[in-house]
């Protein structure tokens, strides 16, 4: 009885409790990010013409099947190349980013995938603390266990900030290039995915050579991950 609890299958009895337990309260995923959002506000002059807006952006809700192709492979090839191999946390990328990080100095990398991310932007407040990061895991794996990676990935592409007021990729889309996320290039894939790191200082409109530069980043990972190959890129 002793190795049952205190042993590794007690360690994984407790974690799905807790699993379970952290679901019975969970909020729905497809609306938790907009709950709070402010509300976007649009100022025209007499013509009809837009000369300024505030507020949160969100475009339309789009299946992945809706999204570019380019766009999906840009962003696992950055942001997490072992998404479809990796149970939603990834002891390899994250020792791979401290390796990284150790090399450069500073932080150059993060080991965050991409489930870890999605769990962030729906349940979790940006506080840095061990409890926050334990929640972090367990929202997680309930992620990993309620949904298939297919669904991860278009619910993490319909949330995700990407500056200027624009969550989810469409609303992006048609904020950086006037089109919505389905028409977009390799190029324009490239560079939105290349902002998920840091969205104010890579989006386009604020300094566009930068944003340029980053997604020279995404296409050369993404031809490292067989995504494209070097003539694509």
């Amino acid at each position: 009885m002793r190795r049952l609890l205190f042993g590794p299958l007690g360690l994984v009895l407790l974690i799905a409790g807790l699993v379970w337990y952290l679901s019975l309260d969970l909020a729905d995923i497809k609306r938790a990010p907009l709950d709070d959002r402010q509300p976007e506000i649009t100022l025209q002059d007499r013509a009809g013409v837009t000369f300024a807006s505030f507020g949160d952006r969100f475009g339309e809700y789009l299946t992945l099947a809706q999204i570019s192709p380019w766009l999906p492979k840009a962003v696992i090839a950055v942001e997490d190349r072992r998404f479809y191999q990796h149970p939603g946390i990834d002891p390899i990328g994250i020792g791979r980013a401290f390796v990284r990080n150790l090399q450069a100095g500073r932080v150059v990398q993060g080991g965050s995938t991409i489930s870890q991310q999605l769990a962030k932007l729906a349940f979790l407040t940006p506080e840095r603390s061990l409890a926050r990061k334990i929640k972090e895991a367990l929202y997680t794996l309930w992620i990993e266990a309620r949904f298939d990676k297919e669904e991860i990935l278009e619910l993490y592409l319909n949330r995700v900030y990407l500056g200027s007021g624009a969550y989810g990729v469409d609303s992006a889309a048609r904020r950086y290039f006037a089109k919505p996320a389905s028409d977009l290039t390799l190029a324009e894939a490239a560079m939105l995915a290349g902002l998920i790191k840091a969205p104010s200082r890579y989006a386009p409109t604020r300094d566009l050579a930068l944003a340029r530069t980053r997604a020279g980043v995404v296409l050369s990972s993404m031809v490292d991950t067989g995504s494209i190959t070097a003539a694509d890129a």
